[in-house]
């Protein structure tokens, strides 16, 4: 019988009982720079925010989303190679460490792209009207841009473990083969 736990995401994000929670991934050190780079460009992004989102972030959130998803084909089929489930075996978390570090890029891809969306919407230039509290309208700017380099952090990981994972599965076939080549001499 598989425990239930072992298929949750939200189980491993908050909790993970056989490493790390999840959003450890998130909430580390690198957050500070995520926090530096949306204040510095909410202060200098002038314009409102549903102007931003129909100009510039939507395109690129849907680059985000289609460069995350085709690496993340790559990452499925690596994680399906029996070096690569072998390698897991060693990890803390296993398989479901790499299955869900996937799943939570995805999530604040998604996640950013749907707060885009809403500035896209006006429901902040409506809720937060720019003259009339502009220090609530700038936190909601710099929440939106914080989430837009936390997404590129997280859509940059996916690629950066997916070209790991393809030199790891490289190197342990490497080595596989040197092995079967000394045993048959």
């Amino acid at each position: 019988m598989i425990d239930k736990h072992l298929l949750s995401f939200w189980h491993w994000f908050f909790i993970n009982a056989d490493g790390t929670p999840g959003y450890r991934r998130i909430l580390n050190k690198t957050i500070l720079i995520d926090i530096i780079i949306g204040s510095i460009i909410a202060f200098l992004v002038k314009i409102e925010l549903h102007t931003c989102a129909k100009t510039v972030l939507i395109p690129l959130a849907g680059i985000f989303i289609g460069l995350a998803f085709a690496w993340v084909q790559n990452a499925q089929a690596l994680l399906q190679s029996e070096s690569i489930i072998k390698l897991a075996k060693h990890r803390e978390g296993g398989i479901r460490e790499y299955v869900f570090t996937y799943q939570l890029a995805i999530l604040s891809i998604l996640v950013s792209l749907i707060i885009w969306g809403l500035a896209g919407l006006q429901i902040f230039d409506t809720l937060w009207p720019t003259k009339c509290n502009v220090i609530s309208y700038f936190i909601v700017k710099w929440f939106i841009f914080l989430m837009s380099s936390l997404a590129l952090r997280e859509c940059w990981q996916v690629v950066l473990s997916v070209q790991w994972l393809l030199i790891l599965d490289n190197v342990i076939m490497e080595h596989k083969r040197e092995k079967e080549d000394t045993g048959k001499n």
